[in-house]
């Protein structure tokens, strides 16, 4: 409030509002400096009078006109926001003069908190935010639910900045102590639960903070189920990337196997896969200072112009290693939200699919690009043509067809990732979720986004096995791969390739990774009636062709896999008896137990070989390839072992190959045994290294490249160990 001088006149107010940080250059919007002139005209009002005198004056004043009524509440609310000592005063006033049950109030408020420079809102301000909201709250003033909604907007994920983690604690403490009140708006519940379950990633470093929103968003979901379900499949990609955590793990294990536990009306987590996001919870994860930068990129610059913008929408929102998070919810947001008109389209605007390759250039970490690339494709595993809609599917579908010439990796990437998340993402369902992805495909084909996916197909940069996941995921569209003939030794001793009395020894490198044994093969069309989302499969398939990623059982006994695989586990072979709650006999039992407590995600074997209590189990390195719990590495383990079992090893793309590696499992809940296996195994027996100690020797006499191996193998070494060692 304006000091008052001693001849009792009011000292002048500051020439600009005191809600933002603003810089010198920073310009202040019309709306702000019309708080500013009516909380001076207010000050002024009730000047020297007395509190009967000032609430006769006020009365007075509201009556007269909508006008009169508006810039007092105008002033009343710049008060309470920026003089905390006379915030009570003023909501007291506040009520006496509001003709509108706080309308006006409530929508300037709301003209605050959607403002884009929210962020540079000083600190005070934010307190009597939640103050004021909180104290509207009490007298249930309408449209306060509304205010909150945009609120939870403003909380940024991947930014751990002291402002923005303090606004979370903010809203936490908000939540909690009006909870009682937020059981009365079911869109805000939803949101609630969606957005601190999103932010729980953010703090992992901040335990106080992560244990309340932990706890909040547990309770909300036990407690409004009903209410959280209206998120969709995208609650389900929330609850995945926090399942590790165990709070969490025990609604996750409840949601799988004892759904009716939740909600009566809870059938099982397909039902919510089955649901797409609506459009206000994709929204919500994106601030509207970014929702403003990304509709100007998507809506007004052409092809050709808009790099400069997405480096700068880049460094102000993703140039921290926290922020690597937003990635998938800014991928969400614009295949979801952010569907251009067909005026947009037909024009030169950067379309959606250039917009997110180049986005997707900027990931450094291939655990991210994973989680990116799943939210790209996320609603092709679950896509019904009644509910979904095709332009969900258009970049994604976009992206594959129009990267091949330019960006031919790009487009293998994401068709081997597409064909691998088929089978891995949900085991038991994953002959529905091939057929809901080929369905996508057929509409897209359909609909005109695309006119064929041929051009793709009969690529001549397109590997063979590339060739054979799109006929894997698409046989209505594309035909069967006809794999050369393998030449007979007859044939092979006419071109003078082998000596006709030893035999063949020279067969055609793609047999050499094409032709299986009978145990391998699976037709990819097989025999299928008509669903009822309309695909059916090719009754008689030309020609077997493998699976681009088979998932098979390794382990013989139950496991636990990452979140992803955890999701359907039945197909491991875990029994009710497997999952009922144990009854410890004694204390005894009990302490035993307690040693065996693991992390979440930890496979039984692995435990065995941190503990040392079993010995390893025999396992190869191709039924480690096989292991469904990395499905995260895609194809880099392969990669690797093909540079291992090279006749010539390149020793330095082995390092970066086997660093990226170590780096992505500790990011993942993925096997250690496989993970081991690969690594140790694949360096022993290829390179038959024992002796990491000879490195100084190597060294001395100058063996510079022998020593690298050496040196490489120790970190490795060391690398492993020391994660296996943060499982104990």
């Amino acid at each position: 409030m304006a000091d008052v001088a001693v001849d009792g006149t009011m000292s002048p107010l500051p020439p600009q509002p005191q809600l933002f940080q603003l810089d010198p250059i920073d310009t202040v919007e019309p709306w702000q400096q019309e708080l500013v002139d009516c909380f001076q005209s207010l000050t002024v009002l009730i000047a020297g009078r007395s509190q009967v005198e000032v609430h006769e004056k006020l009365q007075q004043k509201a009556s007269e006109s909508m006008r009169s009524h508006a810039e007092l509440v105008n002033g009343l609310i710049y008060g309470i926001l920026t003089v905390p000592s006379e915030g009570n005063n003023y909501f007291r006033l506040l009520n006496i003069v509001s003709r509108d049950g706080f309308g006006h109030a409530v929508g300037r408020l709301q003209q605050l908190i959607t403002a884009h420079k929210f962020a540079q809102v000083q600190s005070e301000v934010r307190t009597q935010l939640f103050w004021v909201l909180s104290e509207l709250v009490k007298i249930s003033a309408h449209g306060v639910d509304q205010v909150l909604l945009a609120l939870t907007r403003q909380v940024r994920s991947g930014d751990v900045a002291q402002g923005n983690v303090r606004l979370c604690r903010l809203m936490l403490q908000f939540m909690q102590t009006n909870y009682d009140w937020l059981m009365g708006f079911p869109v805000l519940v939803a949101t609630t639960a969606y957005m601190f379950g999103r932010l729980v990633l953010d703090h992992s470093r901040i335990t106080d903070l992560r244990a309340q929103e932990c706890e909040l968003v547990v309770r909300l979901l036990r407690e409004r189920f009903n209410e959280c379900s209206m998120v969709g499949r995208d609650l389900v990609r929330m609850l995945q990337d926090v399942a590790q955590i165990p709070i969490f793990h025990d609604f996750w294990h409840d949601m799988i196997y004892r759904p009716r536990s939740i909600s009566p009306l809870f059938a099982g987590i397909e039902q919510l896969l089955r649901v797409p996001t609506p459009r206000m919870f994709l929204a919500n994860r994106v601030t509207y200072d970014m929702e403003s930068r990304l509709l100007f990129i998507l809506e007004h610059l052409p092809a050709t112009a808009f790099s400069r913008n997405l480096m700068w929408f880049v460094q102000r929102y993703l140039s921290t290693p926290e922020s690597e998070s937003l990635f998938s919810d800014l991928i969400r947001f614009i295949v979801g939200v952010v569907h251009p008109s067909n005026a947009v389209l037909a024009s030169n605007v950067v379309p959606r699919y250039v917009f997110l390759g180049g986005l997707l250039r900027f990931i450094r970490s291939q655990v991210v690009a994973a989680n990116a690339k799943l939210a790209l494709f996320y609603d092709w595993l679950f896509y019904d043509p009644k509910v979904d809609n095709i332009m969900n599917i258009e970049p994604g579908v976009l992206i594959i067809m129009l990267s091949v010439d330019k960006y031919t990796f790009m487009t293998e990437s994401f068709v081997e990732f597409l064909a691998y998340a088929t089978d891995a993402y949900a085991p038991t369902h994953a002959v529905a979720v091939r057929m809901s992805v080929g369905q996508a495909m057929q509409d897209a084909v359909a609909k005109g986004v695309v006119v064929s996916i041929m051009p793709v197909y009969e690529h001549p940069r397109i590997e063979v096995t590339i060739r054979q996941s799109l006929y894997y995921l698409f046989p209505q569209l594309v035909p069967p791969v006809v794999l050369p003939p393998v030449p007979t030794d007859a044939e092979l001793c006419e071109a003078g390739d082998v000596d006709p009395d030893v035999g063949s020894t020279v067969t055609s490198d793609i047999n050499d990774t094409l032709l299986l044994n009978s145990a391998d093969t699976m037709p990819v069309a097989p025999t299928a009636e008509p669903t009822s989302n309309g695909l059916s499969l090719a009754k008689e398939p030309v020609v077997p062709v493998i699976a681009p990623q088979p998932v098979k059982k390794v382990q013989t006994a139950p496991v636990i896999l990452d979140p992803v695989s955890r999701m359907f586990q039945e197909e491991l072979g875990v029994t009710d008896a497997d999952l009922a709650p144990e009854t410890p006999a004694d204390d005894t039992d009990i302490a035993s137990d307690a040693n065996d407590i693991i992390e979440i995600g930890s496979m039984p074997e692995d435990v065995a070989l941190v503990t040392g209590s079993l010995p390893p189990p025999e396992l190869t390195i191709e039924q480690a390839l096989e292991d469904k719990s990395l499905w995260l590495f895609g194809s880099t383990l392969q990669t690797f072992v093909d540079c291992v079992s090279s006749a010539e090893p390149d020793v330095k793309q082995m390092g970066d190959l086997a660093k990226e590696i170590v780096d992505m499992f500790a990011q993942s809940e993925a096997s250690v045994h496989s993970i081991a296996c690969i690594l140790l195994a694949g360096f022993t027996e290829s390179l038959e290294m024992e002796d990491v100690e000879m490195s100084a020797e190597l060294k001395a006499a100058g063996e510079t490249d022998d020593a690298l191996e050496h040196d490489f193998l120790h970190y490795l070494l060391a690398a492993t160990s020391s994660y296996m060692r943060e499982g104990e």
